[in-house]
């Protein structure tokens, strides 16, 4: 069975973590939808592509560009519809899981692919506020939600209980 899953949380919540363990169990592609804006970025606006000089300007920057490439050429959706096609057309990949920030593309991604939402919360992950996907992350009625509070042989666990939940067999 191939599964669509959408992904968010507050930065440094434990996502990309979440979605290597679901990866480590059953075959799967990660993707994120700021991912062309990155590179993009690289490209055309000279950011070095170091997540640790993603500063709150780079922040800021990503999401206006991202904005703009969504509303000009609907182009985040274009990339992620071919990943969904490449899901679907590889008989190895059982998962594509989809990082998505933004609550309207969350929704979109929901309706067009039967996508299933799932948001990992982290007490310790920092809160940005300082544009409205960030801020926004937590305005949208997820399916499904992972407290990643604990460790992360506890984290892991939660990843098998929830391809459990997804009725996928391992």
């Amino acid at each position: 069975m191939k599964k669509v899953l959408i992904i968010n949380g507050h930065p440094k919540s434990g996502k990309t973590e979440f979605e290597k363990l679901i990866a480590k169990n059953i075959n799967s592609v990660i993707y994120s939808s700021i991912t062309p804006v990155k590179e993009y970025a690289i490209k055309y606006f000279g950011w070095d592509g170091d997540e640790k000089n993603k500063t709150e300007e780079w922040r800021r920057f990503f999401y206006h560009l991202k904005k703009m490439l969504v509303e000009e050429f609907d182009y985040i959706y274009i990339k992620v519809a071919e990943k969904v096609r490449e899901l679907y057309n590889n008989p190895y990949c059982e998962i594509l899981m989809v990082d998505s920030r933004e609550v309207e593309e969350i929704e979109r991604f929901k309706n067009c692919f039967q996508a299933v939402t799932l948001f990992v919360n982290n007490d310790r992950a920092e809160q940005i506020t300082s544009n409205d996907a960030d801020a926004n992350v937590e305005n949208y009625k997820y399916d499904y939600y992972i407290d990643n509070n604990g460790t992360l042989e506890e984290l892991e666990e939660k990843a098998l209980e929830f391809i459990s939940k997804l009725k996928i067999i391992l």
